[in-house]
């Protein structure tokens, strides 16, 4: 399995957030924060036996909910999701941009737990043939 590194993370924000966006206030407000959220997947398949899309749920959601940069948590968990997805062959998400949009802000502003964002994902997304 390949897991995003602090770097790649701090790449795909600065992309969507300055590149994509225009966004002139973004950044890691907290650092630690966002290396713990990094930490989430590995530890689940260490100790929880958690599978591939248990291991992109617990990624998502350490994104999300730590907080871990001054604006963009959102929009950077989702990609991050959906980089994790794509690079290890999981699967892909099959919901429509509206969908995805409320299952952002419905998992931050409603505080689902890992095992809420797993179920979205499992109803959501469409196993890659390897």
């Amino acid at each position: 399995m390949k897991y995003p590194t602090y770097e790649l993370l701090l790449e795909l924000h600065t992309y969507l957030m300055h590149d994509a966006w225009q966004e002139e206030y973004y950044g890691p407000h907290r650092p630690e924060l966002l290396e713990s959220a990094l930490a989430r997947p590995r530890q689940a398949a260490a100790y929880a036996e958690a599978d591939a899309i248990s291991q992109s749920a617990y990624l998502f959601h350490g994104l999300l909910m730590n907080h871990g940069f001054v604006q963009g948590d959102k929009r950077t968990a989702y990609a991050t999701l959906e980089w994790f997805l794509h690079t290890n062959h999981i699967a892909k998400i099959t919901a429509s941009d509206e969908a995805v949009v409320a299952f952002c802000l419905n998992a931050e502003n409603e505080k689902w737990s890992v095992e809420q964002v797993d179920a979205w994902l499992r109803s959501n997304a469409a196993t890659v043939n390897k």
